[in-house]
């Protein structure tokens, strides 16, 4: 004979106390504790936002001192971009303020999330004046 445990009222408050602790500590990984440069690849990480619509998801990448022929967008799964552009010049830390490291880049590189379900084939992308404009249509729900 098997006992059934009585559900308590508070068994959903914990469990959505659980899920905001996992998510938060999942928002603490990638955005605190993450550095914003490699010095090992010589890379720095260019500002990047992410916009979802009822129709598409709009990435915008931060793309100073670059040129179109310079960046590359490459899908990594589903939901996953990585941008990458060879900079016109090197840029090194001491140019930023930063004294107490010493590093040169010559590389922008990030990886871009998208949250939702995306037709990443029909992605459409557009470089203008250092910023770099990715849009990708939502699959349907169909």
């Amino acid at each position: 004979m098997s006992i059934k445990r009585k559900h308590s009222f508070l068994d959903p408050v914990d469990n959505y106390f659980g899920d905001l602790e996992k998510e938060f500590e999942r928002w603490r990984e990638a955005i605190i504790e993450k550095p914003s440069w490699s010095k090992k690849n010589s890379t720095i990480e260019p500002l990047h936002n992410t916009k979802v619509t009822p129709t598409e998801v709009v990435v915008t990448v931060d793309l100073p001192l670059t040129e179109e022929r310079a960046v590359q967008v490459n899908p990594l799964d589903e939901r996953t971009l990585e941008i990458s552009a060879k900079m016109k010049r090197k840029i090194r830390l001491e140019e930023l303020g930063i004294t107490y490291h010493k590093a040169e880049f010559h590389k922008l590189y990030c990886h871009a999330r998208v949250s939702v379900p995306v037709n990443m084939s029909r992605m459409k992308i557009k470089f203008k004046k250092g910023m770099l404009e990715i849009r990708i249509p939502r699959k349907n729900k169909d």
